[in-house]
């Protein structure tokens, strides 16, 4: 390929187009261009996948159809010549277009402003596809001198460049519905078939003088059938990804992974009101955690797998096995007339697992609560009433397999708790007040955070410190906590709307739940709902919610941060980590237990592990959170240790609703609080 200085030796040649491949180059590239877009909105969300995979997924789509787009439009274009295909410069000239489009998807992701990277992204592409058209037409071999328009060629980049960024600012808009992501795959689709059709214009081709012409002969099979097989593997690539991906995020979400049971999730599905066809029981482990203390996560963890494989074995086909909670397996019998049988089976079950060692040597004990359906009773209130038998005999110290009796197994406080919590989150008895945060001696205003109320209708206003620990044993924190996420983020949109601004606030996320998948997705799903930036979100996690697997939750924590989450370790020094265990955690923020500042100003032997913590904090470049601050001492006091600690207590302002904040940050300038 070459650009001719002299003519008049060679006759110039033209050709027609082919509507049929012209139409086929936009078809190919049309859903390379939508597939690469699905992709990339796949990269974005919380995956089984590594993100590195999506990525190499998503460049490639794009890559493959702007390929098979060059050669396309070269068929397009019937010459009266023959035309071959040299393979290896076909194959070797699409990695820079995969080169270019894995920098583009890197760089659109960066956290330079939005025009900058939009603006080097577009210009990458058209690189990209500048380069791969150059070493593709190496790859053309014809009975033909081949002289270019330069000019067009240019006109050809900027017309793609810009079309490239037009697609670019559509793909980081997709989160706003299908329109987006139509004029996205229209603007990748048009830009790349006008760059190459620009391009094929700009070419003239010229054959000698004397030299033979002929029908046009395109041998250029081989290439179409690569072309349509690389269409076949693009589409089934892209179905195979997502079915997997969806299917594990399902089973994670809906089945335990330690016993592969269904969980309390997958059992909330059939919690009706409708009424029940056959019994609910439940088995309870009460002993559970002394085990975990006595011997160890793992050998706790043994023990649940060997019960829930007992189980299992003896399970009935008319009856469902689930894993309700962290020590509570559950029956349901979706049969009538069952009972008998039932209650057969479940002496059964208790005649092999009173021969699992530990409960044979007395360790650890079990209750299995049955409730019997009748004609009137609901699913709910089957197992309302086995719940209430294992919560009674664990408080009574009974033990075995005992039978809902309604003159012996009364509802209890906790119960009223738990049968409630539904309807408190629905009719708002359940509500949020939020803390604000304070830093440094210039009194600057950093966020809040979010902390749980319950005034209950009958039993009163309810103490965090007695509700949460009751919703945590039974496994319902993490209903609540979504609930929280929902609602803190709504509110956030509703601030902004309102031109108030709160650069941050903290949710507390209870104990397990830290590694739980479903967490990231609804973080996800409703920061992208109320377009929110993730960083506005601070995750609290306690040393003692990282205790039982460290290794599962670091890892969480690192897809938190990847995310843009913040991520704040409450209470530090009152738990369980050890120092080398919060080197390794990828948090932002410590927060230091208001334990250690009750009894500031003190000398300095008692503050010295305050003023320890508060050194190693600074060090590993954290924010670092002074809470229960009350006295104006205290804070001075603090402030002479670390000038720009943050600060929350009461002595800057007690929990607060909504209409409260609002007031307080209105009225703040009277007390010298700087805004954000």
């Amino acid at each position: 390929m070459f650009s001719m200085t002299d003519y008049q030796e060679y006759t110039q040649i033209f050709g027609t187009y082919s509507l049929k491949m012209m139409l086929l180059s936009f078809l190919v590239m049309g859903f390379a261009s939508y597939t690469t877009l699905v992709l990339y909105e796949r990269m974005l969300k919380p995956s089984i996948f590594k993100r590195g995979v999506w990525l190499v997924l998503t460049s490639l789509s794009l890559a493959f159809g702007v390929w098979s787009t060059h050669f396309l439009t070269i068929n397009s274009l019937l010459l009266p010549i023959e035309i071959h295909v040299h393979y290896g410069w076909a194959i070797i000239c699409i990695f820079p277009i995969f080169l270019a489009m894995l920098l583009t998807f890197q760089l659109v992701q960066s956290p330079l402003k939005a025009r900058s990277r939009h603006i080097m992204a577009a210009i990458l592409i058209a690189i990209g596809m500048s380069t791969m058209h150059l070493l593709g037409m190496k790859a053309i071999k014809l009975d033909a001198y081949i002289g270019i328009d330069w000019k067009l060629v240019v006109a050809s980049n900027i017309v793609g460049g810009l079309f490239a960024y037009l697609a670019i600012r559509g793909v980081n808009q997709l989160k706003l519905g299908g329109i987006s992501k139509v004029f996205a795959t229209l603007y990748l689709t048009v830009g790349t078939l006008a760059m190459h059709y620009f391009v094929i214009i700009g070419t003239d081709y010229y054959i000698e003088e004397g030299q033979a012409l002929r029908e046009s002969v395109m041998h250029m099979q081989v290439m179409n059938t690569l072309i349509g097989v690389g269409v076949g593997l693009l589409l089934l690539g892209m179905l195979l990804t997502s079915y997997i991906d969806g299917y594990v995020d399902y089973w994670l979400k809906y089945f335990d992974v330690l016993t592969k049971l269904p969980n309390r999730r997958n059992w909330e599905r059939c919690l009706t009101d409708e009424v029940a066809a056959g019994d609910v029981a439940i088995w309870s482990f009460p002993d559970l955690p002394r085990i975990n203390q006595l011997y160890g996560y793992s050998e706790g963890d043994i023990i649940l797998q060997q019960v829930g494989e007992l189980l299992a074995k003896w399970k009935p086909s008319y009856a469902h096995l689930y894993r309700v909670s962290g020590n509570r397996y559950l029956f349901f019998v979706d049969q009538t007339g069952r009972t008998v049988d039932f209650y057969k089976n479940l002496v059964v079950m208790q005649r092999d697992i009173d021969q699992l060692l530990p409960i044979k040597n007395q360790e650890m004990r079990y209750i299995c609560g049955l409730a019997k359906a009748d004609q009137n009773k609901s699913v709910k209130t089957l197992y309302k009433e086995a719940s209430m038998v294992v919560e009674q005999a664990a408080a009574s110290h009974e033990w075995g397999l005992l039978t809902f009796d309604p003159t012996i197994h009364g509802m209890s406080y906790e119960q009223d708790v738990l049968r409630d919590i539904s309807e408190a989150l629905d009719e708002k008895h359940i509500y949020l007040v939020y803390q604000p945060k304070v830093k440094g001696a210039a009194h600057e205003f950093v966020g809040l955070e979010a902390l749980l109320r319950w005034t209950h209708p009958k039993l009163g206003a309810i103490s965090p410190a007695t509700f949460i620990p009751i919703l945590e044993q039974e496994g319902r924190m993490g209903e609540v906590t979504d609930w929280v996420i929902r609602e803190v983020c709504r509110q956030i949109h509703n601030w902004d709307s309102q031109g108030i601004h709160v650069p941050q606030v903290a949710i507390n996320i209870p104990g397990e739940y830290v590694i739980e998948p479903h967490l990231l997705d609804l973080l996800w799903k409703e920061i992208n709902t109320y377009q929110l930036d993730p960083s506005r979100i601070e995750l609290e996690m306690t040393e003692t919610s990282t205790a039982k697997s460290t290794t599962q939750a670091i890892a969480a924590m690192k897809r938190f941060r990847r995310y843009g989450f913040s991520i704040a370790l409450d209470d530090f020094g009152t738990g369980v980590s050890s120092l080398s265990f919060l080197q390794q955690m990828p948090i932002s923020t410590l927060k230091i237990d208001k334990s250690f500042t009750d009894e500031v100003p003190a000398p300095a032997k008692k503050c010295a592990v305050l003023n320890a913590i508060i050194v190693m904090g600074c060090s590993m470049d954290l924010t670092v959170v002074v809470e229960g601050v009350e006295r104006m001492e205290q804070v001075e006091f603090l402030l002479d240790l670390k000038s720009d600690l943050t600060f929350q207590g009461y002595y800057f302002s007690k929990p607060l609703t909504v209409p409260q904040f609002e007031n307080w940050l209105a009225e703040s300038d009277k007390q010298g609080l700087v805004h954000p």
